[in-house]
C-alpha cells in the first residue's frame, strides 16, 4: 500500500484558516474561489524548491554509516527526545508539554468542530494538514474517520540500538509516546480515538470513535 491522503476539499482548511494549497480564497470568506484557477505551490518559490530537492538528494545519497532516508533527521530527533525523557523519568512531563504546545491550535479547531458538527475537521488538524505528521512518513492512507500509516521509527531505532544510542522498541514508543499524544489531542478537540497497536506489517490505524 502506498497511498497519498485524499484531500478533504469540502471543508478542510477551516482546520488551518484557509483554502487548500494552490487555491485562492474568495475575498473575506476563507473559502476556495471557484472562478480562479489553481496555481502550483512552487510558483514564486522555485529557488526554495530547488534547495529542498538538493537536501533530499544529498540525504538519499548518504549511505555512511547506513543508508539515510528523507525523514532521517526528523526521526532521529524524535527518538533522542523520547529517549531523554525516558532516561530522566520525564515521560509524563514530555507529553504534558507537547499537549500545551498544541493547545492553541487544537482549541481553535474544537470551536470549529462544535460549530459545524464536522468531526472530520479534528482528524484533518491532527493528521492531513500537519507537517509534523506527514513529513515523517513514506506511506499513509486517509479516509473519513480513519488514518493508517506505517510507523516511522523502526529503521533508525534499530540502527541506533546497535551502537548504544537507544534502548527502546517500536512497541514501547507506541505506548509511551504515540498513543498518549493522540488521545490527548483528541480530548482537547472534544473527540475520542481508537489507536491500534502496531500490526504485523508495521502499520498503525487511528479511527474516530463516534
Amino acid at each position: 500500500m502506498t497511498k497519498q491522503p485524499r484531500p478533504f476539499y469540502d471543508a478542510p482548511d477551516s482546520a488551518k484558516g484557509g483554502p487548500p494549497p494552490g487555491v485562492k480564497a474568495e475575498s473575506g470568506s476563507g473559502r476556495p474561489n471557484p472562478t480562479l484557477a489553481m496555481t502550483s505551490p512552487i510558483q514564486g518559490r522555485e529557488e526554495e524548491f530547488g534547495q529542498a530537492m538538493n537536501v533530499v538528494l544529498k540525504t538519499m545519497s548518504d549511505s555512511m554509516p547506513y543508508q539515510h532516508y528523507f525523514n532521517d533527521a526528523l526521526v532521529k530527533s524524535h527518538l533522542s527526545h523520547i529517549q531523554f525523557a525516558k532516561n530522566h523519568g520525564l515521560l509524563d512531563e514530555m507529553i504534558s508539554e507537547d499537549q500545551k504546545s498544541m493547545s492553541p491550535m487544537l482549541g481553535r479547531i474544537r470551536g470549529k468542530v462544535e460549530e459545524t458538527g464536522n468531526t472530520e475537521l479534528g482528524m484533518i488538524a491532527m493528521f492531513d494538514r500537519t507537517s509534523c505528521f506527514y513529513q515523517m512518513l513514506s506511506e499513509w492512507d486517509s479516509e473519513p474517520g480513519m488514518r493508517r500509516y506505517k510507523e516511522p521509527f523502526g529503521y533508525v531505532l534499530e540502527l541506533g540500538k546497535r551502537i548504544g544510542q537507544f534502548d527502546m522498541t517500536v512497541e514501547e514508543i507506541h505506548e509511551i509516546y504515540t498513543k498518549p499524544r493522540y488521545h490527548g489531542y483528541a480530548e482537547q478537540l472534544g473527540l475520542k480515538l481508537d489507536v491500534t497497536d502496531i500490526d504485523a506489517d508495521g502499520y498503525i490505524t487511528v479511527t474516530l470513535v463516534k
